[in-house]
């Protein structure tokens, strides 16, 4: 198989991530079957997809008939035997959870073509860790994409010890082929390229706030005036979701149980978790939505050029 020859695509999960590289997959003419346990999950699923083609169409990225064609190719089903149908390329994007990754797979294992290309679209984990429940270890490796996945165009394509170097290619070319740029990973590595580098960065803003060296507030301030940037780490922590972020820094705590600033910062965001206030996604985080401080004029106050 050639990645030009990738026509059908199968999401499972149909959450933040799924949506996103399922409308991905479709704007570049593969049709796109969501699986997912509930039809109500999946038809809120459709809601949002169509919001996100829409929005990319009022900013230009794409046309209205683009948009249109895309959904046009997406189908949705509960049922593991239908989703399974003449599928060529696999993207997973259940929780963060070994043994339920290992428990999709090893469901879906039964149903599959023989010849179709597995992925992973995990953030924390490595592919090796669930490659053998998939059946076929040879042909699984991670797909690992960002937010928002049209204009944030990078994906990680990481193998495992066991993946065969072909499939590892067909995945750099389709990757190509659906506007993305490939970061080959060279050996298995748990938070990839980008999310090495973003983890750092969140870490050491919730460590300046959980100290009380400053407010959030001016922890934001400080990275976007000097990086140029729209937002700071706590506006970037909203937009990822503050049970996502907390989850994320739990699993680092569990590697290493004994360090006391991990501690402070798991209590700093679950004391954020427990009031309900999610960030964008239930209007309130470290900031209030949709009119979010940190976009206000005057939040940071930039050097402009003096016109003569």
């Amino acid at each position: 198989m050639e990645a030009k020859d990738i026509k059908k695509v199968l999401i499972i999960g149909s959450g933040t991530m799924g949506k996103h590289i399922g409308l991905q997959c479709a704007l570049f003419d593969c049709d796109v079957v969501f699986y997912d346990i509930d039809e109500s999950i999946l038809e809120r699923a459709m809601t949002h997809i169509s919001k996100i083609a829409a929005r990319l169409a009022r900013q230009n990225y794409i046309t209205e008939e683009r948009a249109a064609a895309a959904l046009s190719r997406m189908s949705t089903t509960t049922d593991v035997a239908r989703a399974c149908e003449g599928i060529q390329v696999v993207s997973e994007s259940v929780p963060e959870n070994v043994a339920l990754k290992r428990k999709v797979w090893a469901q879906f294992d039964e149903f599959l073509p023989e010849d179709a290309i597995l992925t992973t679209n995990t953030s924390t984990l490595l592919p090796s860790q669930f490659a053998d429940a998939s059946g076929r270890p040879e042909r699984f490796l991670a797909w690992h994409f960002h937010l928002p996945v049209y204009t944030s165009n990078v994906v990680d394509v990481m193998p495992h010890p066991g993946t065969d170097p072909d499939v590892v290619q067909v995945m750099i070319d389709f990757s190509r082929r659906i506007q993305q740029t490939p970061i080959f990973i060279k050996k298995e590595y748990a938070r990839f390229v980008y999310n090495e580098m973003f983890t750092a960065l969140l870490f050491a803003a919730k460590k300046l706030a959980v100290y009380e060296v400053a407010t959030v507030e001016d922890i934001d301030r400080a990275w976007m005036a000097i990086m140029n940037a729209p937002i700071g780490p706590f506006g970037m922590m909203d937009s990822v979701g503050l049970d996502t972020v907390l989850h994320i820094t739990k699993g680092f705590l569990e590697q290493t149980p004994d360090d006391q600033t991990l501690r402070d910062v798991v209590q700093f965001l679950q004391a954020q978790v427990d009031t309900g206030n999610l960030g964008m996604k239930t209007g309130k985080g470290f900031y209030s939505y949709p009119n979010p401080e940190y976009a206000r004029p005057g939040f940071v106050e930039r050097v402009r050029p003096i016109k003569k």
